[in-house]
């Protein structure tokens, strides 16, 4: 099969002398492995639009075991993502994300349309940590893990302090659950007010968001902690970009 999709490159792998394997998230195939031939001589005109994090309009031809790219057209490089090594790290996160949690060729179109609009906002606004937990909120949702935030998840009531959150259950829990059920998480209000106003509006709002940086800390915590649960995996670019910060 021939086709050609937009696609934002998640990553790409020495194969080879001249080759490399990419791996990409499509807009009509979603994460599709393939292989660029010739792609690392000086001469090839995919070498730019197969960076990371690149938006590509690409032709792909199907292969035996890996497709194949044949010819690709660069949209945008994201260039101030790309001069911000802080920046390029929190995206480079964003891309292992999206690589460790799709299927391959799962189309979703939805997901595809915020991580686009997410590499423009940082592209257009520089490093948001709101942006980055925006991101989180969104994948958790489109792939079914979205968290039940404004009633108990074990009783449904939606009065009285609903800071407590349970992973098995994928919600928070009141005071009263909460003598029986476990609390992995525990929010605090302004923490819970944000998670609840970023999964509801639009990224390009999230620099007016004013947020303290316990709250922030707080959300970041607690999207990370679902996000390992769920997916069962941990993401060795948070640990480079902690790393890197207490240097």
């Amino acid at each position: 099969m021939n086709y050609r999709s937009r696609a934002i490159i998640l990553k790409t792998i020495d194969y080879r002398d001249a080759d490399k394997l990419v791996t990409l998230f499509s807009e009509k195939h979603g994460k599709v492995r393939a292989v660029a031939r010739g792609v690392k001589k000086p001469a090839s005109s995919l070498r730019v639009c197969l960076q990371p994090f690149c938006h590509s309009n690409l032709y792909l031809s199907g292969g035996k075991e890996l497709e194949n790219v044949t010819q690709g057209k660069l949209i945008d490089f994201f260039p101030n993502i790309r001069e911000d090594i802080d920046l390029t790290l929190q995206v480079l996160y964003l891309m292992e994300l999206l690589d460790k949690s799709l299927m391959d060729h799962m189309a979703l179109p939805s997901l595809y349309s915020v991580t686009l609009t997410v590499l423009e906002y940082l592209n257009t606004h520089g490093n948001n940590p709101l942006a980055i937990r925006y991101f989180e909120a969104n994948l958790l949702k489109y792939l079914g893990y979205q968290p039940l935030l404004e009633r108990c998840v074990n009783c449904g009531t939606q009065s009285g302090k609903l800071q407590s959150f349970n992973l098995v259950r994928g919600g928070v829990i009141c005071p009263e659950c909460s003598k029986t059920l476990t609390s992995d998480f525990d929010f605090s209000g302004e923490a819970l007010s944000i998670l609840r106003l970023i999964s509801s509006r639009d990224v390009n709002t999230m620099h007016r968001i004013k947020a303290s940086q316990a709250a922030l800390k707080n959300l970041e915590f607690f999207l990370e902690k679902n996000l390992e649960y769920h997916l069962e995996r941990r993401f060795n670019m948070k640990k480079t970009i902690r790393t890197l910060k207490y240097l």
